[in-house]
């Protein structure tokens, strides 16, 4: 367990944080894959052993399923795509890569479970061992969420959401509430499970950054950064809470004839199309019209409440919001939840 003292001013900095992104929900998944114990993630687990990479064994190695991993994901945050992860990988801090290796190398060796040699080039710009975990990291991306990343990013997005919505009219206690059983709020001390001993831990006023994960469990995990001393710890809370989360979050959904009746035909698949998440053009391309009727059924669908739209670069992308989650799931009659 481990124990988190906060303050009034810790409490009055925390904050519900961003999903971590494709390339720090993979970090992740590679720990579960290689972890048993949780019969949510079974069936997930058999499929990607199924078809796993060649070059697996190196994330595994840098990654393993115990807390003692390499953190990329600090150094990473903010890159919500595979290819934007795999890039900030590559302009990462030296020294922040080199103080992560050198923090998760000394639990290994405390352990007696000691990282490979090559491990310690991970900071070399120009050493091969970067680019290797890259490559592998996209490679296991690919087979861990086989198609679906879209989907999984707009489930966390709903649920990072929601707890922010929590938080915001019910107040931190009541967050902390819809964390259980992972934590147990019994102020002023913030008790955490974790899969080690226990610690204890003084956000100094601070805060904490709270945000939802896939693949969290079966623990929550908490990061910090190794170069900004100043900045809030993240604490990574496990997202699902039984089987019906985790096939919402993944999907693929049969098809919704009550759903096709309210809508129409088309304007239900392009809500099935944005649960992946999508921009204006793939949209129409995946619903073989033009763009500008691919944007008019955006914007009927953003009326509605049941999408949102944000600018990107050059492209305008949507996602679902609580309510077009639960209505493509048929779940209004019972209260939206999240998918």
């Amino acid at each position: 367990m481990k124990r988190i003292h906060l303050t009034t001013e810790d409490l009055l900095r925390i904050r519900v944080g961003a999903p971590l992104g494709a390339l720090g929900e993979t970090m992740l998944a590679t720990r579960t894959v290689q972890r048993g114990g949780s019969a949510v993630y079974d069936g997930w687990r058999r499929q990607v052993w199924g078809a796993i990479p060649d070059d697996f064994r190196i994330l595994a190695s840098i990654v393993p399923p115990d807390e003692a991993f390499i953190d990329l994901i600090t150094p990473t945050r903010g890159a919500r795509t595979m290819p934007e992860g795999i890039t900030a990988l590559h302009l990462a801090s030296r020294e922040e890569i080199r103080r992560e290796v050198k923090l998760a190398a000394e639990r290994r060796d405390q352990i007696g479970k000691p990282f490979p040699a090559w491990a310690a080039q991970l900071p070399d710009r120009d050493a091969e061992a970067m680019r290797n975990v890259a490559a592998a990291v996209d490679a296991f991306h690919t087979v861990a969420f086989a198609g679906r990343w879209g989907h999984v990013q707009s489930f966390l997005d709903v649920t990072a959401d929601r707890m922010a919505r929590t938080m915001a009219t019910e107040g931190v206690e009541r967050l902390f509430g819809m964390l259980a059983p992972h934590v147990r709020w019994r102020a002023p001390i913030l008790e955490v499970y974790t899969l080690s001993g226990c610690h204890d831990d003084h956000p100094g006023g601070r805060g904490l950054v709270i945000v939802p994960s896939l693949f969290a469990g079966p623990a929550p995990i908490l990061l910090h950064s190794t170069v900004d001393l100043d900045a809030p710890k993240m604490l990574i809370v496990p997202a699902l809470r039984d089987f019906a989360d985790f096939a919402a979050a993944w999907g693929p959904r049969e098809s919704n004839e009550a759903l096709i009746a309210l809508l129409g035909r088309t304007r239900a698949a392009a809500l099935e199309t944005i649960a992946e998440g999508c921009s204006t053009t793939e949209l129409a391309r995946k619903l073989g019209v033009t763009a500008a009727t691919a944007s008019e059924h955006a914007s009927i669908l953003r009326e509605a409440g049941l999408i949102e739209s944000r600018r990107h670069r050059n492209s305008v992308r949507h996602q679902l919001t609580t309510l077009g989650a639960a209505l493509l799931d048929g779940d209004l009659g019972s209260g939206i939840r999240i998918a």
